[in-house]
């Protein structure tokens, strides 16, 4: 019995010597920064990065927002109007050139309008986009919906509503910010809600088999009892949101924005060993601070974007502002693992 027990207790050593551990994650910084100007040259804009590699360049999907010139106070943030996406291409990831606003269809070819932070992905050679828009099913609140592309320009619905809308006991009927990534034969989708009085955004859990058409049917909600993650520590305030995942030597990095927009947005970071389970980093998950005085994201570095190229590097996409008045931007750092 002695025998046996002392073979239990260095097989449990040997699991846990064995098991993936977090490393420690670096970002250098590159220098990068997009504005669309497409829709007015003083007034530049982007925010909520997505990034694939598709030919021989490097496709980025945004959303948009136009500027709206009509005089206001100016201690608020700039008015806009007409949300939508748009796409920018490059060659190097650091130097962008606008192709154009997003072309979305509906599943009959009828253009449409009103995508919104979009998460782009190639799963098994295709090009998938997970978006937010505007639904009436919902009285007009925001859920994902799904749509394919062959070229990565032009982007066909697959079913005519949303793919996920959230029936708890935790949240309003809300999703977005989507972001999704595979843990063996399951996607695994991620996004941003409100709790039921509206005011704290948190972030739920949802998986399909991976391969399907990833369909209305197709998911389970995971976050049945309560969110993924919710406003815990005090920079976050009363936001977590922008979830985007990468997988490292069998352990998943999740970065996430803390606070709301035009409240000095930063990121955060939570890591997992299965991809379904995670923890921030101690002491309270703050990983990538706003820039200092002067800095272009003096006042916000948030919603982040996550890469991974062909060779393997990996890549943070985020947008960031000077102040609560100035406009956003978009940067890359590279990301090490250590």
């Amino acid at each position: 019995m002695r025998i046996y027990s002392y073979v239990l207790l260095a097989l449990a050593v040997c699991l846990s010597a064995c098991s993936p551990k977090p490393m420690k994650v670096i970002l250098e910084p590159l220098p990068m920064k997009y504005g669309d100007t497409f829709y007015s040259e003083e007034y530049p804009f982007a925010k909520d990065p997505t990034v694939i590699h598709q030919g021989d360049r490097y496709l980025m999907y945004y959303s948009l927002m136009p500027f709206d010139p009509t005089p206001q106070d100016n201690s608020k943030p700039p008015k806009f109007n007409d949300w939508h996406a748009a796409i920018a291409s490059s060659t190097d990831l650091v130097n962008w050139t606008r192709v154009r606003d997003l072309d979305l269809r509906d599943s009959k070819g009828n253009p449409l309008r009103g995508a919104v932070a979009p998460c782009v992905r190639k799963l098994d050679g295709k090009i998938h986009m997970f978006y937010q828009m505007a639904w009436e099913g919902t009285n007009g609140i925001a859920n994902i919906w799904h749509a394919v592309s062959e070229d990565g320009i032009t982007f066909t619905n697959t079913v005519d509503r949303p793919i996920i809308v959230p029936e708890t006991s935790w949240s309003i009927r809300r999703s977005i910010d989507a972001e999704v990534y595979r843990v063996k034969d399951k996607l695994i989708l991620l996004f941003a809600t409100r709790d039921t009085s509206a005011t704290y955004q948190i972030m739920g859990m949802a998986e399909a088999p991976y391969g399907s058409d990833y369909g209305p049917d197709k998911w389970t909600l995971l976050s049945v009892d309560g969110p993924l993650m919710a406003p815990e520590y005090p920079w976050e305030m009363s936001c977590t949101e922008a979830p985007t995942v990468v997988e490292n030597k069998g352990v998943w990095y999740l970065f996430y924005a803390g606070a709301y927009n035009h409240e000095g947005q930063q990121i955060g970071l939570a890591t997992s060993t299965d991809g379904y389970h995670y923890e921030r980093i101690a002491p309270d998950g703050l990983f990538f601070r706003h820039g200092p005085e002067g800095a272009w994201n003096a006042f916000e570095s948030g919603h982040p974007g996550v890469f991974r190229d062909d060779d393997g590097q990996v890549y943070l996409f985020y947008q960031g502002k000077e102040s609560l008045n100035a406009t956003y931007y978009l940067s890359v750092c590279k990301v090490w693992f250590e």
